[in-house]
């Protein structure tokens, strides 16, 4: 079991890495489904910092996440600094949840809905799905797990620095 608890970082960080990066090639290239998400936000809202912004806002933050998640605790392996594996994650989860939490509750409380546009034809859609929210709660029960399991983390950053 403690095995399995030691891998679950990874592998829940893996997850949620993939969920993200694959997302960046459509929020960073200005495809129908962010633009219609972050656009329907906006017209809800009323604020003009969700289209064009929020696609580059958020994709930001999402590679943040997985360079923390994954990249530095890689490279901090590759260096033997382990004791910097599990802060690195911990921060990258705590990022996930925050960027999760607001996806979530976009879905479920505005216009948008939990079914988002997946096909396009003419600059129309054409076809619906729930998938982008069951990965926004995957991934948010994912990076929760991984906060749990690096608890202890929290003292490598309130601890003071000589």
């Amino acid at each position: 079991m403690k095995k399995l608890i030691s891998l679950f970082p990874w592998a829940g960080g893996l997850f949620i890495s993939a969920i993200f990066l694959d997302s960046l090639r459509f929020k960073f290239t200005g495809h129908p489904t962010p633009q219609h998400i972050f656009s329907t936000l906006k017209e809800w809202s009323g604020i003009g910092l969700f289209y064009p912004a929020g696609p580059w806002i958020i994709g930001l933050g999402e590679l943040l996440s997985s360079i923390l998640l994954i990249g530095l605790p890689v490279l901090f392996l590759l260096m033997n600094r382990k004791a910097l594996v599990a802060p690195a994650q911990f921060l990258g989860a705590l990022v996930a949840i925050g960027i999760m939490s607001g996806a979530i509750t976009f879905h479920l409380f505005t216009p948008l809905g939990i079914e988002t546009p997946t096909e396009w034809v003419n600059g129309a859609p054409t076809e619906f799905s729930p998938a982008l929210f069951y990965a926004a709660c995957v991934s948010w029960v994912c990076a929760l797990i991984i906060l749990f399991i690096h608890r202890s983390a929290i003292g490598f950053f309130l601890r003071p620095k000589v």
